[in-house]
């Protein structure tokens, strides 16, 4: 989650970038409107798009990848955890919902104090939309097809105000706000929200200034400077005086405006959409650091198929299925280089456990039914991941050394707890016999070999 989290920042970030760099000054208004209504939900949705096409394929030359194997936490450690579903939640957990329901508490206030206006004022329809009057007070705001003027602003020239407060409600801007008010709500503890959420309010006065304001602007930028409001600020509704905004409507009344060629602005999202369409739709490839001096080594080429299988369900058959030697594809000579991994599919003789196997048992089976019997017998749920309910499938590279000994290379978990386990089953795994080449000379061997955690079947 916290992933998803930090990619849809990161977005937002870029997308607003190009946005206050290249767009922000254009008048192009109902264009940008688009823009800033579309992208903060397109960052929430890119994290799971992953494009085929854009994803990384797997070359045939790669390691052998055992099966998975699968455990499961045993029954006593069950009825332990089976409990409600807010057990699951870890202190973060507990801070997003505490946040979210503080900004929902607040939301509610900020609706309460419409209310009070709508209770207190006097109420005039007309055609299309609603006046409400405040006795004795100098407020003015929209919120969706009402207009919330005090009895004050009337007594003074204020027609240019009610045209200016006509295109919020003709134009829906509530909408907008409304929005960015429940996103603000659910990511409480994002700042870009509140940004994204600055330059829609900042937009809506400039499209109601451009569309009410035809033409004696310089008239209409004195009347902006000579009245002052003393108007609570409401981010849930389109306020006609926003002190903080007075000298960018003005200075955006006095632009010309823009050349439809920079329009073609706009086609700097397609770079932009495209750079975090490659991130989302490939993973990156995870390079070992268990030699750095040995270019394209196998646990390099497990890593690739780490890529690939990651997030996806792979049949036995296709885990079964036999990849050709990282080394031949560097073209590496084994009998040369005994330095060289060798996956167990090319080693002459296999790596075996001490303990045979039952006549007519292949050499593979043997080996595999020995290791995921080691890993059941000796795996313990970790008491972390049961706190907090993780389970998952974590992926451990190993080489069994040319004395038998065993190696863990590198490994992928859904969180440290179940990646620290895996670990320790693998390097508890006995002294076994080495792989030999054709020669009789042992050779090291590697695997990538995923264990399943499971809370239940």
């Amino acid at each position: 989650m916290f992933s998803y989290i930090i990619q849809g920042i990161v977005f937002q970030l870029l997308f607003l970038v190009v946005y206050d760099a290249f767009l922000k000054k254009e008048t192009f208004f109902n264009w940008n409107r688009a823009y800033l209504l579309i992208t903060p939900l397109a960052s929430l949705a890119l994290p799971f798009v992953k494009l085929q096409s854009l994803r990384t394929t797997a070359p045939d030359d790669l390691v052998f990848l055992l099966s998975e194997v699968r455990v499961v936490a045993n029954e006593n450690v069950q009825s332990q955890v089976q409990s409600s579903m807010w057990d699951s939640f870890n202190l973060w957990h507990w801070v997003l919902i505490v946040g979210s329901c503080l900004s929902f508490i607040w939301f509610v206030y900020k609706c309460y104090q419409i209310l009070r206006y709508w209770k207190k004022g006097k109420h005039q329809y007309f055609n299309g939309y609603l006046r409400v009057v405040i006795p004795n007070d100098e407020v003015v705001f929209t919120f969706f097809n009402t207009i919330y003027i005090g009895s004050n602003i009337l007594k003074r020239k204020h027609d240019h105000i009610l045209n200016h407060e006509l295109v919020h409600v003709k134009q829906c801007h509530s909408l907008d706000l409304l929005l960015f008010e429940l996103l603000r709500i659910v990511f409480w503890f994002n700042p870009l929200v509140y940004i994204y959420q600055s330059r829609i309010t900042e937009l809506h006065e400039f499209i109601a200034d451009s569309k009410s304001v035809k033409t004696q602007k310089k008239q209409y930028c004195q009347l902006l400077l000579q009245d002052t409001f003393q108007t609570e600020q409401l981010s849930l509704v389109n306020q006609f005086f926003n002190h903080s905004l007075i000298k960018k409507r003005i200075v955006m009344l006095q632009k010309s405006t823009s050349k439809k060629i920079w329009q073609l602005k706009y086609l700097l999202l397609i770079p932009v959409i495209t750079i975090i369409l490659l991130y989302t739709s490939c993973e990156a490839e995870q390079q070992s650091k268990f030699d750095q001096n040995r270019s394209s080594s196998i646990e390099e080429k497990v890593s690739q198929l780490e890529t690939v299988i990651a997030d996806e369900e792979v049949s036995p058959e296709l885990q079964r299925r036999l990849l050709n030697l990282a080394a031949k594809a560097n073209n590496v000579n084994i009998a040369e280089d005994p330095n060289v991994d060798v996956p167990f599919t090319l080693v002459d003789k296999k790596p075996s456990f001490k303990t045979p196997c039952a006549d007519g048992t292949t050499d593979f089976d043997c080996f595999k039914i020995k290791l995921d019997d080691h890993v059941r017998r000796t795996f313990e749920y970790p008491k972390e991941a049961l706190d907090n309910k993780m389970q998952g499938r974590v992926y451990v590279n190993f080489r069994i050394n040319t004395d038998g000994k065993i190696s863990v290379l590198n490994s992928r978990a859904p969180g440290p707890a179940l990646d620290a386990e895996a670990r320790r089953i693998i390097r508890a795994i006995p002294e076994l016999n080495p792989g030999l080449d054709a020669d009789g000379n042992p050779v090291s061997v590697t695997f990538a070999y995923p264990i399943v955690f499971m809370l239940s079947k």
